[in-house]
């Protein structure tokens, strides 16, 4: 068996992570003294620490065990086989690193691990250095900051849900109307390949897109006749007052311009601002497209509501004009797939499709 000069060993023994040096075979040449604590603490029967024993060769039997065998569980199998073959390719010369997370679990505690195996400088007969960190007070804070962030998203659903209710004792139409546009925002947004995150803000967006009409007088939302310009024009004020209510909001989300910029249209026809094309974000124009298809279906108190292919009609022939392009395509990719049962779908309550579920 070869040997590691005082250097080297001195090197590896000042360091916190467990550590052991192989030979072009996969032999261990020589361990630091974190391995040696660590194998005392946790009962190692490995004679000499490992010293002499051909670790891939180790690594290999044990992903080779049988499951529920004396050697290891299935998941300790297909960590020992990932090993085998990181260590290995760095040993041949495929890869000059390899690194990998993987829980080594004690009965009194949970614990994670980062392997890491780099090649040795040239020169010597060591060819690897094999390190195991470990990572738990890591894994641990990320798990606290995920529980965290969890209970921050149902803070913002809840506070949502609630100016959302607010407006459905006000007027029912236009609660109902958000919760349809939620749930065809989502379905947009899914086949636009929005991540979790983005379909979770999208879909708060839209079930308060309207928040705006809050302001406006009951007479004028509910009038079954015609409105005169004066009160058109108090309607038109309402993505700016729900801009007004939701900007000093800290929503990790863009949801004060999803609420100002849904009536924007692509080329510049829109309110409040003219904005044109991107100058409106993303989830305003998916918002846009889903409020102009339910608008059209749903009963209004002036008019009844219009056939599916109407809307259709409507969204195709303003596809890149003043419906984003993209966005429309989703949405019709969408009703090809659903056809008629759109008229079961739109009637779920949007918590059925919420994105919290896919988290």
């Amino acid at each position: 068996m070869t040997t590691v000069n005082a250097s080297a060993l001195s090197v590896i023994d000042a360091l916190t992570a467990h550590v052991a040096l192989l030979d072009a075979q996969g032999e261990i040449v020589a361990v630091n003294e974190a391995w040696k604590h660590f194998s005392d603490a946790n009962g190692s029967r490995l004679p000499g620490y490992g010293i002499g024993s051909n670790y891939v060769g180790m690594l290999q039997r044990l992903a080779d065990a049988p499951v529920g065998g004396a050697c290891s569980d299935g998941d300790d199998r297909q960590i020992a086989a990932s090993v085998a073959v990181g260590i290995s390719s760095v040993l041949d010369g495929r890869a000059t690193r390899f690194q990998m997370e993987y829980p080594c679990h004690a009965p009194w505690e949970k614990r994670w691990f980062l392997l890491t195996v780099t090649r040795y400088p040239p020169g010597s007969h060591i060819r690897v250095v094999v390190s195991h960190e470990n990572i738990t007070p890591l894994k641990v804070a990320e798990q606290q900051a995920r529980d965290r962030g969890l209970r921050m998203v149902e803070t913002f659903s809840t506070m949502v849900e609630a100016i959302a209710l607010a407006i459905e004792k006000r007027d029912p139409y236009t609660a109902g109307h958000q919760r349809q546009v939620a749930v065809l925002a989502v379905e947009i947004g899914r086949r636009m390949d929005l991540h979790d995150d983005q379909l979770f803000g999208l879909h708060l967006g839209a079930t308060i897109h309207d928040i705006g009409k809050i302001s406006i007088p009951a007479e004028i939302l509910n009038r079954p006749g015609k409105l005169s310009t004066p009160e058109y024009a108090i309607i038109r004020c309402h993505p700016e007052v729900g801009h007004e209510i939701l900007c000093g909001i800290e929503f990790p989300w863009p949801i004060a311009d999803m609420v100002c910029q849904h009536h924007e249209r692509m080329d510049g026809t829109g309110y409040p601002k003219g904005l044109i094309g991107t100058d409106i974000c993303l989830e305003a124009r998916i918002i846009a497209v889903a409020d102009v298809f339910d608008a059209i279906i749903s009963h209004r108190p002036y008019r009844p509501g219009r056939r599916m292919t109407e809307a259709l009609e409507e969204l195709r022939n303003g596809r890149g004009r003043i419906y984003d392009a993209d966005v429309v395509d989703a949405g019709l990719s969408f009703f090809s797939e659903v056809g008629d049962d759109w008229h079961r779908i739109h009637r779920r309550d949007a918590d059925d499709i919420h994105p919290l579920l896919h988290f």
